[in-house]
């Protein structure tokens, strides 16, 4: 499975803070999965790997897109809970990218329509950020990331790659 080594090493680049390097071998740990049987569930991990990165980035724009756009194509698969829930997950990514543009109501409409599908207590930083969102407070960027690492919102920590599999791209291979 070459593009799970190739999506560990971007994973290290990210932790490394080399965006640029991350977004490139996760686009071609992606396009290797395309080729792989039930391919699915990695291109899922990866897409979240790639918006993690943006964001981390303050590419929040490209994040938001996105976003919508896998919501799009979330809507026409069967919405049964896993469904359901990656797509929450995919809102709240979009709702957060909001705050940080300071764009509340967006982020509160988002965050209410995840309530609205899951209920509360489904998801801890929609039902956190939600709250202080309705009472008025503006979140700042400090305030926002300390939420998100209490709730293990980032999927790439150094504790989560094996640095011992991680394989490099040859500079000459540019998904872009």
């Amino acid at each position: 499975m070459l593009h799970y080594r190739i999506a560990e090493r971007g994973k290290m680049h990210a932790l490394d803070k080399n965006y640029k390097e991350a977004l490139r071998h996760y686009k071609e740990a992606m396009k290797l999965t395309q080729q792989e049987k039930d391919s699915e569930l990695f291109y899922q991990h990866y897409s979240q790997c790639v918006m993690e990165t943006l964001e981390l980035s303050g590419a929040y724009d490209q994040v938001i897109s996105f976003c919508e756009n896998y919501r799009e194509f979330l809507q026409d698969k069967e919405q049964n809970v896993l469904v359901r829930k990656h797509k929450a997950f995919v809102s709240e990514r979009q709702a957060i990218q909001h705050v940080l543009k300071e764009e509340q109501e967006e982020a509160k409409a988002l965050l209410q329509d995840i309530q609205k599908d899951l209920g509360k207590g489904k998801q801890p930083i929609t039902d956190e950020l939600l709250g202080w969102l309705v009472r008025g407070y503006k979140v700042n960027k400090d305030q926002l990331t300390k939420l998100q690492r209490k709730h293990n919102y980032f999927i790439v920590r150094k504790e989560s790659v094996n640095p011992k599999i991680a394989m490099d791209l040859p500079e000459g291979i540019s998904p872009f």
